[in-house]
């Protein structure tokens, strides 16, 4: 009996330890699967000082929701270090007032939350909105600290800081541009239209052929009116173009619909064919879409998002350059902007176009020595600025430039050698990733000459960097921590010696 006894007591111990393993492993789930749902949800935490912040973060929420993605919205005051600790991809809308104060949600936030340096947010990508007034000393400055106390906790940003002058719409449009790259899906109606100008694409070509890249265009824009005023833009400003769907889509979509194109719309001067190219159309044609009127379909189907390029002229250059790479999707179709300019609209077609001025990425005004670095089509930004200083006499010019190939991908070669050989270009050095076994990328170029960088910016040198923000402007960024230190670079971000335009 005592056998038994002895027998029943350890089935009933290894009973328990089974149920506790058992209830120990479903905890165990359930938490792996929170982790999971943490890692899906973008988390949206606005700091309002009158409700604009947050009334912004909730457009951001709904855009990214009707993209698939799920959002968690919070005020800043609620986002304590346990939710921080469980948060992959964070997006801040934040406001400042007076000359610079955070707003009472946000001061809290940085003294408990971001007075470290301990690396703990690394596994955090975190993109900033920054709602400020330029007539104030520190434009956007909880924006900026923020930022910074993020990044020293070891988080990343996933683009640079957004700022928002006086509720600026073109500012808002470029916050929704990146909205739509952290969602893949770009086809988003813009908040605020943005007042286009017609345009003419007088010439496009072709930069480099039989490239192992996708192609890249030289594209040439006028005014409808034929004159650029000399301050329409200045070099660092952005284009905004309002893109067209590919004539044949159009056409087939009326075809399927049995309408006529032809027909002039009141009160817009332009054809239902005209209007259709502009606007969003289904995947699948539904059959409701049959018994509506033009003007019923047309208020149904949005306008096409618009899309952003940096400008690679000058206006007293007479054109408006762009550089533009063709974007191939998976069904073989084109992007819908690079597809509209450099395939779809043919020379003399009509460019509906908005310059947006870009403050961040002005050049200096006087003839300090500038470093430029840049990858692709990004050479676009830097272009602009290397024209403006050939213009105004000043040579202490550095440029940083990568690609895939020499043979087949050194954009506007000739020019700039001949910037070079004229005494324009102090230093010219160049990447070109798939000439040698060893892949080298701009970033490695700088990491080669660390006592030549320190000793520009010793002098007073301001960076400019532009191009793909995935791969190149965060390896240009980390070189430069490297090189600078992290206190230096800050500073120069703050003095507008280090300024960014990538994408």
């Amino acid at each position: 009996m005592r056998y038994l006894a002895a027998i029943t007591v350890i089935l009933i111990y290894v009973a328990f330890c089974l149920i506790c393993w058992i209830k120990h492993r479903q905890r165990e789930r359930i938490a792996d699967k929170h982790i999971e749902l943490m890692q899906d949800t973008v988390l949206i935490a606005y700091a309002s000082q009158t409700g604009n912040a947050e009334h912004l973060a909730q457009k951001s929420a709904q855009q990214l929701q009707q993209a698939g993605l799920s959002c968690r919205l919070l005020s800043l005051h609620k986002v304590d270090e346990a939710i921080l600790a469980q948060t992959y991809r964070a997006l801040f809308v934040v406001s400042t007032y007076g000359e610079g104060e955070p707003p009472d949600t946000g001061a809290a936030f940085l003294r408990r939350y971001l007075s470290k340096q301990d690396g703990a947010l690394a596994h955090l990508q975190f993109g900033i909105l920054a709602l400020g007034d330029r007539d104030y000393r520190h434009f956007c400055g909880f924006g900026h600290a923020l930022n910074h106390g993020l990044h020293h906790r070891g988080a990343t940003l996933l683009f640079d800081v957004v700022e928002v002058d006086k509720y600026d719409e073109s500012a808002l449009r470029h916050w929704q541009y990146y909205l739509g790259q952290l969602s893949g899906q770009t086809h988003f109606p813009d908040w605020s239209q943005p007042g286009y100008e017609t345009w003419r694409l007088c010439a496009r070509a072709c930069l480099n052929p039989d490239s192992p890249e996708h192609p890249a265009f030289h594209i040439q824009l006028q005014p409808a009116q034929g004159i650029i005023a000399q301050d329409t833009w200045q070099a660092g400003d952005i284009a905004e173009i309002g893109p067209c769907n590919p004539p044949t889509r159009v056409r087939q979509f009326l075809r399927e619909l049995t309408l006529d194109g032809h027909i002039q719309v009141a009160d817009t001067g332009m054809s239902f064919e005209q209007l259709l190219m502009r606007r969003r159309l289904p995947e699948q044609l539904f059959e409701h879409y049959r018994s509506l009127s033009i003007d019923a379909l047309l208020d149904q189907l949005p306008e096409l998002p618009h899309r952003e390029y940096s400008i690679a002229s000058l206006p007293e250059d007479g054109t408006l350059d762009l550089i533009v790479r063709q974007v191939q999707l998976p069904e073989q179709t084109l992007g819908l902007g690079s597809g509209w300019l450099t395939a779809y609209a043919q020379p003399g077609d009509d460019i509906a176009l908005r310059v947006r001025v870009n403050k961040g990425f002005h050049a200096p005004a006087d003839d300090r020595p500038i470093i430029l670095v840049g990858n692709g089509t990004g050479l676009a930004g830097l272009r602009a600025h290397l024209r403006a200083r050939v213009r105004a006499g000043h040579r202490r010019n550095w440029l940083l430039f990568g690609e895939r190939t020499l043979a087949n991908d050194f954009f506007f070669a000739d020019e700039i050698l001949a910037w070079k050989k004229q005494g324009f270009l102090a230093h010219l050095d160049l990447a070109f990733s798939r000439d040698q076994d060893t892949r080298c990328y701009v970033q490695h170029l700088l990491l080669e000459k660390p006592e030549m960088i320190r000793q520009w910016i010793d002098e007073g040198a301001a960076i400019y960097v532009c191009g793909s923000l995935a791969g190149m402007a965060q390896g240009v960024d980390e070189a430069l921590r490297e090189i600078l230190e992290e206190e230096l670079l800050e500073a120069l971000a703050d003095d507008e010696r280090y300024c960014r335009d990538v994408y």
